[in-house]
């Protein structure tokens, strides 16, 4: 597992472009490996393992298209090699249901702040789930 790559799942690339912006800002030096639904996130995660290359934090979006976070999340617990690795939701969703789910699954989720000074905060929470 390489500690400073993180796969980053989300279909908003001004997100992910915002995600960049704030960990630049922060000085971390993460290597982000972005995706648009869950079933890019899949299909990058085989060819890491191939490679011996896998992240060391998945994020996933709660709400992408062709795959969205849950279902990616159930594949990735099936898997043995990929289930090891955390996963954190990083989505607009506050909805209660989601935030149980979330706890049932034993995965992290952060609600996207809508100031960017808060952004940074949740950005730190994320990189932390890296192990170093």
């Amino acid at each position: 597992m390489n500690n400073r790559h993180i796969l980053w799942a989300d279909d908003d690339i001004d997100d992910l472009m915002l995600m960049r912006h704030v960990l630049h800002d922060l000085g971390d030096d993460y290597n982000i490996s972005e995706v648009h639904n869950g079933q890019e996130a899949l299909d990058y995660l085989k060819a890491a393992k191939e490679k011996d290359d896998l992240p060391c934090l998945i994020i996933l979006d709660m709400n992408m298209p062709i795959l969205d976070g849950k279902e990616t999340l159930a594949k990735l617990k099936k898997d043995e090699e990929l289930k090891v690795i955390p996963v954190v939701f990083f989505t607009t969703s506050s909805s209660q249901m989601d935030k149980l789910y979330c706890k049932r699954n034993g995965v992290e989720m952060i609600t996207k702040p809508p100031q960017y000074a808060n952004l940074k905060e949740a950005v730190q929470r994320l990189v932390k789930f890296c192990v170093r």
